[in-house]
């Protein structure tokens, strides 16, 4: 199960690209009926071949945070923007997982990048770096007071590593004698990917609604 580490601010009813709804059910005929609350489940996109969800909180060392973090879509120049990833291999059911660096590989590992596009004023395109605490893959966006405000039209570019073919060995009939032959199993699967976008921009399906997308609004 994920570790989640944040904190929820408390009012908030779009965060992120976690969509959350309060629920209230009540009997009309009875005063005293219960009162239940859900929570909308995360919002999800991807292909065929893999599924990815996105979402921001607000870094500790932000102004007015001191500890954890806080799922967060409005934010002030100033504050950290920390993005997050987490997904689903869709071949095989198997959570997305990343080495910690190119000379730490992890076992199980099915991750070859995740880039972040379309940050402004952040140059290259930043990469999220797996966390193996967490199980997310991770990016800290320091804004400033020149950072613009305004929507984030950010795009997460996630690609899985290639997987290579695998063989087994059978018996053929060659020249009236019985041989072995290598012959391929599985076949090998190229890098796949998907490029999500909480506007609804990248190939796939879904949206965020405007007041629920990434904001920068200015310091005062």
């Amino acid at each position: 199960m994920r570790k989640l580490v944040t904190q929820i601010a408390a009012g908030a009813m779009v965060i992120g690209s976690v969509a959350m709804f309060g629920a209230t059910g009540s009997g009309a005929s009875t005063p005293k009926a219960a009162t239940t609350t859900t929570m909308a489940p995360p919002f999800v996109t991807g292909n065929k071949w893999l599924s990815v969800n996105v979402d921001n909180v607000m870094g500790n060392g932000s102004p007015g945070v001191t500890s954890g973090c806080y799922l967060a879509n409005n934010f002030i120049q100033g504050q950290t923007v920390v993005f997050r990833m987490w997904g689903t291999d869709n071949l095989n059911g198997k959570p997305l997982l990343g080495d910690v660096s190119p000379t730490t590989p992890i076992k199980g590992s099915n991750v070859q990048s995740v880039v972040i596009l379309d940050l402004p004023g952040v140059s290259p395109n930043p990469q999220m770096t797996y966390n193996t605490r967490d199980g997310y893959f991770t990016y800290g966006w320091f804004t400033n007071a020149s950072t613009p405000t305004g929507v984030v039209p950010f795009r997460v570019v996630v690609t899985l590593k290639p997987v290579p073919a695998t063989y087994k060995t059978v018996k053929v009939m060659v020249n009236g004698v019985m041989k072995n032959k290598r012959v391929i199993k599985t076949p090998a699967i190229p890098s796949k990917g998907y490029a999500y976008s909480q506007s609804g921009v990248a190939t796939g399906t879904g949206s965020l609604a405007a007041p629920s997308q990434l904001t920068i609004n200015a310091a005062g």
